[in-house]
């Protein structure tokens, strides 16, 4: 398997890895990296910022895509609208597993969480963010710079292990979810309770079939389904996935 891993001029974190490691610098933002479809490659990587309005410390992984729009109110995210790109749940689950025993052995004070499906880019290409948050005190901060590097070099040489399920429901940083990563699960595409009321029989059926390995299970976080909870159930049921509710 060829992996590439890439970042945007735009992205400080990302020009930061670049320093340390052997990274694509592309001139697109990092929601767009327009360039990536000229480029020949089986997975992409993509060294990254992430940013929340907390201003948490935070080490996370996820694939991108936008399950609604690509605008919000302050600003755009990148991509395609109702599109989503193919979600290497190995992958996603390797690295969160890899930031989590980075964090235990050098004692960093940051969370370590999967992230659920968002923004962009979404070229129908197997891509998995990795990225140190949430502002520009952390995306200067050696310690974590140098574990978001060791993670990358780690994706770099490690070969794929086991299957992947899709999820539904609950926070954008998946609790339950990253519990059952950091326990040995994998996940492809997680749909998040903000995005729900977009999740229709197109999305669910991109979920599936832009997610690998092909995912055999849907796991829903229960009470993070909320008044969509009979909804999800039959598009669960019509894809013939098995159901587990995380509760």
């Amino acid at each position: 398997m060829k992996k590439l891993v890439v970042t945007g001029r735009d992205c400080l974190a990302g020009m930061k890895m670049a320093e340390l490691t052997d990274i694509r610098v592309m001139d697109s933002p990092i929601v767009e990296l327009t360039e990536i479809p000229n480029l020949k490659a089986d997975l992409f990587i993509v060294a990254s910022t992430h940013k929340s309005a907390s201003g948490k410390p935070s080490l996370t992984a996820h694939s991108p895509g936008n399950f609604g729009s690509n605008k919000f109110e302050e600003g755009d995210l990148g991509g395609e609208p109702r599109q989503l790109s193919v979600a290497p749940g190995p992958y996603i689950g390797e690295a969160v597993r890899k930031f989590h025993e980075i964090r235990e052995r050098e004692g960093l004070a940051y969370d370590v969480s999967l992230e659920v499906t968002h923004h962009g880019p979404t070229f129908r290409l197997p891509i998995v963010f990795v990225e140190v948050g949430s502002s520009e005190k952390e995306w200067r901060d050696t310690k974590a710079i140098r574990a978001a590097v060791e993670v990358i070099e780690h994706l770099l040489d490690w070969e794929h292990e086991g299957d992947a399920a899709i999820g539904a429901g609950g926070p954008h940083y998946a609790p339950n979810f990253t519990r059952r990563v950091l326990q040995g699960e994998n996940f492809g595409h997680i749909c998040p309770k903000y995005a729900l009321k977009d999740l229709d029989r197109e999305m669910f059926s991109q979920m599936v079939e832009r997610t690998w390995p092909p995912p055999d299970r849907v796991l829903l976080d229960w009470k993070g389904l909320s008044s969509h909870r009979a909804r999800v159930v039959k598009m669960a049921e019509e894809s013939c996935l098995a159901i587990e509710k995380l509760r």
